[in-house]
């Protein structure tokens, strides 16, 4: 299993005093996909994907052991594909409600290369705010963003001085983003296959090995409520089984939960029901993270 947010956690330390998980993707199995959308504009075959990392620590293209969202080439383990200077595919998240969210918000992005020439990787991160008018965007509304001549503030980027890559190939490090603007707000997120000003290398693979966003407050209780009725926890703390009663707008039979637990791991991953076992957890605190594919929330509780 991952070692989820381990070093997350120990670079936020130091600027703020408490950070509560309020959404994450781990990326290991093709499930953790669900509500993104994916399009291969040039429609070669390269694109972003789920599956295990990739690297290239001589001449051919090998397999890692984790699990990632990669865009990646279509050959492998050998193989090129021409034109990646020209690539235009997208990867847009599911909504992530951060409604519930206050204070400092900074999202994680684990990130691994490709290639050992590949000193710096990045991609732009673009940042759609829901609205009564138009809650769900298209690909036309991220498009449109790409456009704007002023460019675009937020990055994933690593490999450079702040963030530099560990020598092992497979190895991965973390991009923090100060994304707070976006607090109290339902977003989604889009990354662009496009190189970062003023690199010309970097347009080759990138692998993601997992995104979370960490919020160092909580908006009042009276705030979640006037925008919707959310997933709540019957009993809580829990003994030997978490009780869920669903927010009436997922669907059951949809609705997929995952459980982390205080470092970020994933420990449990399963079909909603009112009543998950919890008796193999240990005692502690867990977030439990509810989501449709469209819809995610994120509740927080103790196992006794």
């Amino acid at each position: 299993m991952k070692k989820l947010f381990l070093l997350s956690i120990a670079l936020l330390s130091h600027a703020v005093t408490a950070q509560d998980l309020v959404w994450a993707n781990s990326f290991d199995t093709p499930d953790d996909l669900q509500g993104w959308t994916f399009h291969d504009l040039n429609n070669n075959g390269n694109k972003w994907t789920q599956g295990q990392n990739m690297f290239r620590p001589t001449t051919t293209m090998q397999y890692g052991t984790e699990g990632v969202l990669r865009h990646s080439i279509s050959l492998v383990p050998s193989g090129f594909v021409q034109g990646l200077d020209t690539e235009n595919d997208w990867a847009i998240s599911p909504e992530i409600d951060l409604s519930s969210a206050g204070g400092t918000l900074t999202l994680v992005a684990s990130i691994g290369r490709m290639r050992v020439q590949d000193n710096m990787i990045g991609r732009n991160l673009y940042i759609y705010v829901s609205t009564p008018e138009k809650p769900v965007p298209t690909l036309s509304d991220f498009q449109v963003q790409t456009a704007d001549p002023a460019g675009n503030e937020y990055y994933i980027v690593a490999g450079n001085t702040q963030t530099p890559f560990p020598p092992s190939i497979s190895g991965f490090v973390e991009s923090l983003v100060d994304i707070s603007a976006f607090a109290g707000k339902k977003i989604y997120i889009g990354l662009w296959t496009n190189k970062l000003p003023g690199f010309e290398t970097n347009a080759s693979n990138i692998n993601i090995n997992e995104m979370s966003i960490y919020a160092t407050a909580t908006l009042g209780t009276k705030d979640v409520k006037k925008n919707k009725t959310l997933t709540r926890i019957i009993e809580n703390p829990v003994k030997e089984n978490l009780q869920l009663q669903l927010n009436p707008a997922l669907k059951e039979n949809a609705t997929m939960i995952n459980i982390y637990n205080a470092v970020g791991q994933r420990v449990v991953a399963t079909q909603y029901s009112k009543s998950i076992s919890a008796v193999a957890l240990s005692t502690g605190k867990y977030i439990v993270e509810v989501t449709d594919g469209k819809t995610t929330e994120t509740l927080s509780f103790i196992k006794k």
